[in-house]
């Protein structure tokens, strides 16, 4: 061999090792940056042997791989005819570069991998990218590219080994539902017809200038932005503190500033308490992405909870290409910073457990004879957690909904979610709802539809010893989330009374709830949307929130200062 050849040769060594590493690649695009760097060295290769049927068609993949990279960015950039297009250019190439019926085997190959890339399924591309490197080792042994011939047989041993690899590993997460006879009850939704008391809006007062001190501190104490860089939308957030790291949740659109399910991310993100701006991200789970080879069509809410001092869990909702949603989790180990599987929550009623999901829910609430309110679109779990020991053993409380439904649920290990009870009296309940327990009670807020007759989202109390739910009380709200929290003893309540440019916070009075008294409504100085708080260190309080859904922010703030 000349100088030439040995260069080809060790340029092909090259683009051996970055298809190989292309075959282990678990996302598309790491598909696409490792196919990108191989069809860059191909190129060189099959050009220093002369061997244009082989070059011609990958400098068409490196153009192919840069246009696919910006699927789902550029909306025209996201049909059909994109593939399409590049399969008819290999096929020109072919026509014009034939010379041995050999010659024709890179031109079908590159025209496959073209729809193969295009796939959002990582585990497609790569069955397919199987008989199309066998087509390219027949062509090299014509064309005498030895390291072809290396790199195709390498590729398909990487290939083989992924498969057996990801067969030997892969579990099916998903349980079946368990099969009732039971037909679901339709709970109806009615206007509350009896109620104790009534928080109006306030406009003036001393309620209203504590307001503006509270607007006043948050933006003076704010100290951090978490959405990540090139985040078109962020919104719904979570946080809490373990040692000196702040970790928060959220979930993200990294291609267009809306939320919408179809384009949106569920993130994690933490920081030093001292140093915020030196973050880390993970992404949970991002729309096209496949559990247990079940692909993810639509990502939503996106929470944080922690099991112990070295665990935590972050938790979402996810709907499947067949139209079923899902609560996940995955749990994350503080100490080695690294993530686990991803799996569905579970959602128990009496003595049936199923999947936390929507079919899982309606079957288990039917086999119990349990009303259900309409459900529809996401399923969600509220981040606020409370505790109460049960027979020597700690449940956690908190809220669970899906559209007009909403319940309070319980769990002892953050995984099984059993059904508690849901408010008994006519209301318009919908979305989020905020639960905190106390001894024997449960406190719960949600809000109503969007009506203007329904402007009021009402507190309430279920005592779980006597299965009984208190006539509601009546708070001025724009529906939006609500979230307790226990300070110095004492209950209160945040929530949005005039639009999500208002916070209110309320005394709970937990002895009787119709003497509750707001304590301020504070026009904030930017839109501060679904508020969430937390302690962060000591007796100071911190509140997640999001601007605009542009940004998450966390402020901290002195609850003293008000009450």
């Amino acid at each position: 061999m000349d100088f030439w050849d040995i260069l080809a040769q060790l340029i092909g060594a090259f683009a051996m090792c970055s298809l190989f590493m292309t075959y282990q690649q678990k996302d598309r695009k790491g598909v696409l940056v490792g196919k990108l760097f191989a069809d860059g060295f191909w190129t060189i290769h099959y050009f220093l042997l002369g061997a244009y049927a082989g070059m011609a068609p990958n400098m068409v993949a490196i153009v192919r791989e840069f246009v696919y990279m910006q699927r789902g960015q550029k909306k025209w950039l996201s049909g059909i005819w994109v593939p399409l297009a590049f399969a008819s250019v290999n096929l020109l190439i072919g026509i014009f570069t034939y010379k041995d019926w050999y010659s024709l085997l890179p031109i079908i190959g590159t025209g496959c991998v073209a729809l193969a890339l295009w796939l959002k399924n990582p585990v497609y591309t790569k069955l397919i990218l199987f008989p199309v490197s066998v087509g390219y080792f027949i062509y090299d042994i014509f064309v005498h590219s030895y390291v072809g011939i290396l790199s195709e047989i390498v590729g398909c041993i990487s290939l083989i080994i992924y498969f057996v690899r990801s067969a030997k590993m892969k579990k099916n997460v998903f349980t079946s539902d368990y099969k009732t006879e039971r037909p679901l009850i339709p709970a109806e939704a009615g206007d509350i017809t009896e109620s104790r008391a009534t928080l109006p809006l306030l406009f003036e007062g001393e309620a209203v200038e504590k307001g503006t001190r509270f607007a006043q501190e948050i933006e003076d104490r704010f100290f951090g932005n978490f959405e990540k860089p090139g985040d078109k939308m962020a919104h719904v957030s979570t946080f809490l503190r373990v040692g000196d790291t702040l970790y928060v949740t959220y979930y993200a659109n990294t291609k267009e500033p809306l939320e919408d399910p179809k384009n949106q991310t569920a993130r994690f993100v933490f920081a030093p308490i001292d140093r915020p701006e030196e973050k880390t991200y993970f992404d949970l789970q991002t729309t096209g992405d496949s559990v247990s080879g079940v692909e993810i069509d639509m990502v939503y809410d996106t929470i944080l909870m922690q099991k112990d001092e070295d665990t935590l869990y972050i938790l979402w909702t996810a709907r499947t290409v067949d139209g079923n949603y899902y609560r996940f989790y995955c749990p994350f180990t503080i100490s080695t910073g690294k993530m686990g599987e991803v799996r569905p929550n579970r959602f128990r009623v009496g003595d049936v457990t199923n999947d936390f999901s929507m079919t899982g829910m309606q079957s288990a609430l039917a086999e119990a004879g349990i009303p259900m309110k309409k459900t529809y679109s996401d399923i969600g779990i509220m981040q606020k957690l409370s505790a109460r020991v049960e027979n020597g053993e700690t449940y956690y409380y908190t809220g669970a909904y899906s559209g007009d439904f909403t319940c309070i649920i319980k769990s002892r290990d953050l995984v099984t979610w059993e059904y508690v009870s849901a408010p008994d009296f006519p209301n318009k309940s919908q979305w989020e709802n905020a639960t905190y327990v106390i001894g024997d009670r449960v406190f719960y807020f949600v809000r109503q539809y969007d009506e203007p007759e329904h402007n009021y989202g009402f507190l309430t109390v279920y005592d779980i010893l006597a299965d009984k739910w208190e006539t509601p009380v009546l708070l001025a709200d724009c529906q939006s989330r609500g979230d307790f929290i226990l300070y110095h003893g004492e209950l209160y309540l945040v929530h949005a009374p005039h639009d999500r440019e208002h916070i209110g916070l309320v005394h709970i009075n937990t002895e009787d709830i119709a003497k509750s008294e707001t304590v301020f409504q504070a026009k904030m100085q930017s839109s501060c949307f679904y508020p969430f708080l937390q302690y962060i260190e000591g007796d100071t309080l911190a509140m997640s929130y999001t601007v605009n859904r542009e940004h998450i922010r966390v402020a901290k703030f002195d609850l003293s200062k008000y009450i």
